[in-house]
């Protein structure tokens, strides 16, 4: 149980910090955007704007490649039913605060509670 403990107070406190850095990100992009290049370097930490782009493609093109996908769906639909699937397996583990106590669990962090004026 002292690995369970121990991963389970470091979970708390990434989850606290996920929060802090979700509540910060917009005064950090403004700042950011008011530097040269869109770039800084501060305490060891390089920060630089980006741009995601997203391409979209018109009707015709669309179709085809949805038709492709339907077909990949049915070969692979085909493979299974025939047995022609290998299945490989590994245990893994996830964990999660519920959201019902998640304001009460994450305010056990000392840094979130100041943050947020717990």
């Amino acid at each position: 149980m002292k690995a369970l403990k121990s991963y389970a107070k470091f979970y708390k406190k990434m989850k606290a910090f996920e929060e802090i850095l979700k509540d910060l990100h917009p005064l950090a992009l403004r700042e950011l955007k008011k530097h040269p290049d869109g770039k800084a370097d501060l305490d060891g930490v390089e920060f630089h704007l980006t741009k995601k782009v997203e391409k979209k493609f018109d009707e015709v093109v669309e179709a085809e490649l949805k038709e492709l996908r339907d077909k990949i769906n049915e070969l692979k639909k085909d493979a299974e039913e025939k047995g022609r699937i290998i299945i490989n397996e590994k245990e893994t583990f996830d964990a999660q605060i519920p959201r019902s106590v998640k304001e009460s669990v994450l305010g056990e962090v000392n840094e979130y509670k100041k943050w947020f004026s717990l």
